[in-house]
C-alpha cells in the first residue's frame, strides 16, 4: 500500500465525500454532542449567618459518603465537601483538591 500512486479526486467529489461521512457520523451517532445547561444569572442575593456544628472526633475519610461535608481540623477554618474517592471541593475558595486519605471532622450545617 505505501508505494501505491494516490488517487486524485476533485473538490466537489471530496465535497460529495465529505457530506456522506458527516452524515454517516450523525445516523451512527459517532459525534452527537449533549447540549450543556444554560446558566442563570444569580439576581439577588441575601447574606444569612448561620451556626455550623462539627464534629469533635475524627472520622476515616473513606467512611464519608458523596457530599459530606468536612472540616480538617476542629475549629472548621476551612470547610470541605467529599466529591468522590480521591477528591474534595474546598468550599472557602471553590477550588478541588486530591486526597489519598484523611481524619477529617463531619460539619453539620
Amino acid at each position: 500500500m505505501p508505494n501505491e500512486p494516490a488517487v486524485a479526486i476533485t473538490e466537489d467529489e471530496y465535497k460529495q465525500l465529505c457530506k456522506r461521512v458527516r452524515h454517516y457520523q450523525l445516523t451512527n451517532g459517532k459525534t452527537k454532542k449533549k447540549s450543556k445547561p444554560i446558566l442563570k444569572p444569580i439576581g439577588n442575593t441575601n447574606v444569612i449567618k448561620k451556626e455550623l456544628v462539627i464534629q469533635q472526633t475524627p472520622v476515616d475519610w473513606d467512611d464519608l459518603s458523596n457530599g459530606t461535608p468536612f472540616a480538617l481540623d476542629s475549629s472548621g477554618t476551612l470547610i470541605y465537601t467529599k466529591a468522590g474517592a480521591s477528591r474534595a471541593l474546598c468550599l472557602n475558595t471553590m477550588s478541588t483538591v486530591p486526597v489519598g486519605g484523611a481524619s477529617v471532622y463531619r460539619v453539620f450545617f
